[in-house]
């Protein structure tokens, strides 16, 4: 068995800003002498790593924070954890106040003592026993195909091109094209994405069911920091936010488009449901659809099972 450290140091060397951290989480540990019990593991090779003795440090964006977190999970781990934020959106650290400046960031991941919750959603399909975690967002519907799409363009040369002059907008860009497509569907009478999602009961918030153009389950309020759908939502409130957007062929998508990224969606009422709720939630759709997790899709599936466990993690934040 692997021996286990006081502090582990999960982090991204091969992402963008990922050697610039490390150099800088090095030179802070070597300045004031603090690297006894350190140890770093890339979050591609954890299978083999132990849980630390006193907390975990993740160093990366929001997607490499997501997948230690879902190791600390599994492994049943419990140590507290502190956030080097080296992403592009950085949302969860934004939420948590994180200052921008290094020092201050190595200081409190390192040697903090205050902290705050983190609830976290979990999620799971009928052909699988494993219970995958959601951090911050997740989606169904045209967010997930926007997803795919991205995905699948950026493996080819002058997509990927446009897609680095265009950074964040070249999801905006797609979920153009997907409303178009979503309209021709609507206009030649196809099928569009049906949803029947089956709230816990005692709770005011009757089930849905009906045809959805976009469904954003979440634990923080934005989703790649372009869009608002759930402006309500709290990482550490113990709920999971809803947001519906119902499939009309009498209202505007790029109407609905702009006011989800501002988070003034919710007055359009005939055409939006937002419901918090403490879950479980079981949702079935009319045919299979990917399933959009901080950023990954790792299931498709027409039945998912979507349950809250709240502070679940401790967070260190700043005085």
């Amino acid at each position: 068995m692997p021996a286990m450290s006081r502090i582990l140091v999960v982090h991204n060397p091969r992402s963008n800003k990922g050697g610039k951290y490390y150099t800088i989480m090095d030179r802070w540990l070597q300045a004031g002498n603090r690297g006894d019990g350190v140890e770093f593991a890339e979050v591609t090779d954890l299978e083999d790593t132990a849980l630390p003795e006193e907390r975990l440090v993740v160093a990366g964006g929001d997607g490499t924070i997501s997948s230690a977190l879902e190791w600390l999970y599994a492994r049943g781990g419990e140590c507290p954890v502190g956030l080097i934020p080296a992403g592009t959106a950085n949302c969860l650290a934004t939420g948590f106040g994180l200052p921008k400046e290094n020092s201050h960031l190595c200081e409190i991941a390192f040697s903090g003592t205050r902290s705050r919750s983190l609830d976290i959603l979990t999620y799971r399909v009928p052909a699988e026993e494993r219970v995958r975690l959601i951090i911050q967002s997740s989606s169904l519907g045209l967010p997930s195909n926007v997803g795919i799409d991205y995905e699948r363009l950026r493996q080819r040369r002058l997509p990927r091109m446009l897609f680095r002059l265009l950074g964040e907008f070249s999801y905006q860009l797609l979920a153009l094209l997907e409303i178009r497509a979503q309209r021709k569907r609507e206009g030649r009478g196809e099928p569009v994405l049906s949803a029947r999602v089956a709230f816990p009961p005692g709770e005011e918030e009757h089930d849905f069911e009906g045809d959805v153009l976009a469904m954003f389950i979440h634990n923080e309020p934005t989703i790649g920091g372009n869009l608002v759908p759930c402006p309500r939502a709290l990482v550490d409130d113990g709920l999971m936010d809803i947001c519906i957007v119902r499939a009309s062929t009498g209202h505007s998508y790029l109407k609905l488009l702009r006011k989800l990224a501002k988070g003034r969606h919710l007055e359009e009422e005939a055409v939006v449901l937002y419901h918090q709720s403490k879950g479980p939630l079981q949702v079935s759709l009319s045919f299979s659809q990917p399933f959009n997790s901080d950023g990954d899709i790792w299931v498709e599936s027409a039945e998912y099972e979507i349950a809250l466990e709240p502070g679940r993690f401790e967070i260190f934040v700043g005085e």
